[in-house]
């Protein structure tokens, strides 16, 4: 996200509602994401208008979400999906952190993206997935197989 893509409140109050309410909402992390930015200063106006999210377009969106992500809470994905229609469908995973897909842990969640972009169809539903054993920097040996087996699969797709 940066300054130009849209018009950010530039009253000090607005922010410091957000803050309050946010952290209330998401104790650990809440607070910093709402907090003010330089781009409540910035002097341009936004570089285009904001692209509607609608149920019209292409019908191939996946979206994946970790139920924790401190920097985008579950509840923009959920909107995001809800906003894209039938054309969409959206993985939750059952963890913390911000990304989920290749350098996660999270089988279910990788193998369902990876078939997604390798034979281009979406689930049939919206996927939710189970927390994962372990922490991604523990690895055992069947996960980092699993993982270089899923990047060598994506290398080779055209």
């Amino acid at each position: 996200m940066t300054c130009n893509d849209t018009d950010w409140a530039e009253d000090v109050d607005t922010y410091r509602r957000a803050v309050a309410q946010d952290r209330e909402r998401y104790p650990l992390y809440g607070a910093a994401a709402a907090n003010i930015t330089p781009c409540a200063f910035w002097p341009h106006e936004p570089a285009e208008p904001p692209v509607e999210v609608s149920a019209e377009g292409p019908r191939n969106v996946l979206l994946l979400q970790n139920r924790r992500d401190p920097a985008t809470p579950h509840l923009g994905g959920r909107l995001l999906r809800e906003g894209f229609g039938h054309r969409a469908r959206l993985v939750s995973v059952d963890a913390g952190g911000h990304g989920v897909y290749v350098f996660g842990d999270n089988a279910c969640a990788r193998n369902t993206a990876t078939e997604f972009l390798v034979e281009g169809a979406l689930p049939k539903r919206d996927t939710s997935c189970g927390a994962s054993a372990g922490l991604d920097r523990q690895l055992d040996d069947e996960a980092r197989h699993l993982r270089a087996e899923t990047l060598d699969r994506l290398r080779s797709t055209p």
